[in-house]
């Protein structure tokens, strides 16, 4: 973590030890590479650690944000497909709604919470903080167990988030009708719902009729969704079985950490605007920087990178500028004033599990030392 003269702070990574090579060796020694009981097992275990009762494990958040969007348009067909989101997401929260042809309306944030200012069916728990959110809700930037009530929840174990898979992402729910569809989609589109390598786990694989099919046609190949591939592997879950081991103790150095950030930057909260919990015990994403005036936040950002601190811009800023939307049809609401500012004048830091409390001090101090050099 450290070159030359210069303290490294990463502003994201995963960490992983042995636990983990030794599960994926077990998993090569046993040449089951496909979801089998290893992804079943993962599946039963997160879902439990947030507080579902079902989990459909595949492989990327983004691809749980498709499932997710597109079960519940399935599922209620005759809703009006309407979804409202806030101005400051990520692309992959945005896109399965566009996807499966909903109309969107884009309202703005709170700068402090950054989230959205009208409550909503859809929505994210951007860098982590809690949004009230009772549809679909992408929580792959946050980890809060016991405090979701939407229909179905969405994560990421992209090795920048609270916990890895490498690759790979959940979505979670209590209804057994989501959880059905979910999986159909997932799997081809398939209705059977046998693993891979297993047959006739209901006894009725050749004594069934579907649609214009024959008789008796293999249930395992009967397709009753329009779906596609998005499973995660046995390597990958494997993975995940023992990063949800050490969760909770990397969700408590992320507290930690942004305790003593916000502790340090509240001294300059003349140039800040200071970020505010929504619910308590929350472990955030990062370190949100927002700048209120006198800073260039370019030269912050460059001053910050040239001292081996990593920043990123908070998700894609307001992604109505964003170049790939331009042709989109989006109904904003209200004007986007602190979207704006977000995507002008702000950013985040790292607060993440791998860092060390010499890291925090080292960011605070250089922070420190180009505010006061102002």
């Amino acid at each position: 973590m450290q070159k030359g003269n210069t303290l490294r702070v990463p502003v994201s990574g995963q960490v992983t030890g042995i636990e983990e090579t030794e599960a994926v060796e077990r998993c090569l020694e046993a040449k089951q590479f496909a979801p089998g009981a290893r992804v079943e097992q993962f599946e039963h275990e997160f879902a439990a650690f947030v507080g579902k009762k079902y989990g459909v494990f595949c492989n990327s958040g983004s691809s749980a944000n498709l499932l997710a969007v597109t079960a519940w348009k399935r599922n209620y067909p005759d809703e009006l497909p309407l979804a409202i989101l806030p101005a400051v997401m990520f692309p992959t929260t945005l896109n399965p709604y566009i996807q499966n042809n909903f109309w969107l309306k884009i309202v703005d944030i709170d700068l402090q919470t950054l989230q959205a200012v009208y409550p909503n069916q859809f929505g994210v728990h951007t860098l982590g903080n809690y949004s009230e959110i009772y549809g679909v809700e992408d929580s792959c930037d946050a980890m809060l167990p016991g405090a979701y009530k939407a229909d179905m929840q969405t994560f990421s174990f992209f090795p920048a988030h609270f916990m890895t898979t490498g690759e790979g992402g959940m979505v979670t729910t209590n209804n057994a009708e989501l959880y059905r569809k979910l999986k159909q989609l997932r799997d081809w589109g398939r209705d059977c719902w046998c693993r891979p390598g297993s047959d006739d786990t209901c006894g009725k694989r050749f004594d069934q009729q579907f649609g214009n099919m024959p008789e008796g046609y293999d249930h395992k190949y009967i397709y009753t969704e329009i779906g596609y591939n998005l499973a995660g592997t046995e390597l990958a879950a494997a993975i995940g079985i023992e990063q949800l081991r050490k969760l909770s103790g990397f969700m408590a150095l992320r507290r930690r950490h942004f305790a003593r950030l916000y502790e340090g930057l509240s001294q300059f909260d003349r140039y800040f605007v200071m970020p505010r919990t929504v619910l308590p015990d929350t472990a955030w994403f990062g370190y949100p920087v927002i700048i209120k005036s006198e800073i260039s936040c370019r030269e912050l950002i460059q001053h910050l990178n040239a001292h081996g601190i990593g920043t990123r811009p908070i998700m894609a800023g307001n992604i109505t500028r964003q170049p790939a939307y331009k042709h989109t049809r989006f109904e904003v609401m209200h004007k986007l004033i602190n979207a704006d500012i977000i995507t002008e004048r702000a950013f985040y830091i790292g607060c993440w599990h791998g860092l060390s409390d010499e890291q925090i001090e080292y960011t605070l101090k250089v922070i420190g030392d180009f505010v006061g050099a102002i």
